[in-house]
């Protein structure tokens, strides 16, 4: 009896370490995979991702589509006082490749919560909110921009914006695109405040 308890104590011991060694691979290979999926992510904002980067690919452009203007505004959420590192990253790498591909950037802006304004957002401690607005001549125009190399090439300008992007990338916490449709007003903004002065009241002849 005490021999045939030692057996099954045995065998029961076997089956959990053969558990244990099967749970541990399979945690090994989610986590490769977890970490592959998250390398194979496109970047934020929606842009695919480009095969077989090395191969040279020129693009020769058809002619201008005509379709509905649209906006898109982009929200961002990046880490604590990045925005300046983020904003640079836009300027001098992002935007010159998008603008080739015929968008038009409005521009990039920060929330601010202006000292003495009621009813203004509380400043986050934790992240920086950005807004950045950009024009497309079509919704279409938008998804092809989706696939930057298919009609930009990648070009020295696209090996720039690629690293913009994926330095913009790590500053990133969370990002949405909401569209917009209607109509720019013309001109821009001026600002003429009233001078501090005093009148008086010319009396008739």
């Amino acid at each position: 009896m005490f021999s045939i308890f030692n057996r099954r104590d045995h065998q029961i011991l076997s089956v959990a370490i053969t558990l244990i060694a099967i749970t541990g691979s399979a945690l090994c290979a989610q986590s490769g995979q977890e970490k592959q999926t998250q390398q194979d992510r496109p970047f934020r904002g929606g842009l695919n991702q480009v095969k077989d980067q090395d191969s040279p690919r020129p693009v020769r452009n058809d002619v201008a589509q005509t379709g509905e203007e649209i906006v898109t505004l982009r929200y961002f959420r990046i880490k604590k006082g990045t925005f300046d590192q983020f904003l640079k990253a836009s300027v001098d790498g992002v935007w010159p490749y998008f603008e080739k591909l015929g968008s038009r950037v409005l521009g990039m802006w920060q929330v601010i919560t202006p000292a003495g304004v009621d009813g203004a957002p509380m400043e986050s401690k934790d992240y920086d909110e950005v807004y950045l607005a950009t024009r497309y001549a079509s919704v279409e125009h938008w998804k092809a921009s989706r696939d930057t190399v298919r009609h930009g090439g990648n070009g020295p300008d696209w090996v720039k914006c690629k690293a913009a992007l994926d330095l913009r990338q790590s500053l990133t916490l969370s990002s949405h695109v909401t569209f917009l449709k209607g109509r720019l007003a013309p001109g821009g903004p001026y600002f003429m405040p009233g001078l501090d002065e005093t009148y008086e009241k010319k009396p008739p002849k």
